[in-house]
């Protein structure tokens, strides 16, 4: 075996960095900070997730219509994230292709998180509000009341 067949055979991925990427994917909150992708092929459609998950974000009220469409995506992501993930089990992968797809899988999974907070109606954009305006008033009173315990302490 000559030094360029040794360099392609450890470009590939090892046992251990395997299993390193998948405990890494059901982490809690695995999610956070990963990107919405902005369209996925479904069913042979193309649809663009990002943009659907941002009107979705943006809409005060859904249609019953509208969450079974939404549910059934999520449906459709899921399964597609299970895919992935036995793609990411068994294949021979290179670091770069592995790496891909446990991004990818992430990406998957915030906008599953997200599709579901939007159809529980529970992921709503704030406006300008009293109840904004209370919350940092009561922030400014906790920092003067600490800086004030803290001039007052004897350490």
């Amino acid at each position: 075996m000559n030094q360029e067949e040794f360099r392609k055979l450890d470009d590939y991925i090892s046992p251990e960095e395997r299993e390193h990427l998948l405990n890494g994917l059901h982490r809690y909150l695995i999610w956070v900070g990963e990107r919405v992708p902005e369209e996925v092929l479904v069913n042979g459609e193309y649809i663009k997730l990002h943009e659907l998950v941002w009107r979705c974000v943006h809409k005060n009220d859904l249609s019953d219509d509208e969450k079974n469409n939404i549910m059934g995506l999520v449906e459709n992501l899921e399964i597609k994230t299970k895919l992935d993930e036995e793609i990411l089990s068994r294949e021979s992968l290179t670091r770069e292709e592995a790496k891909r797809l446990y991004n990818e899988i992430a990406s998957f999974i915030r906008a599953i998180m997200d599709l579901k907070e939007c159809e529980a109606g529970r992921i709503k954009l704030m406006g300008e509000s009293n109840e904004i305006r209370q919350k940092v008033n009561d922030a400014r009173r906790w920092i003067g009341f600490l800086k004030n315990v803290s001039k007052k302490s004897p350490i």
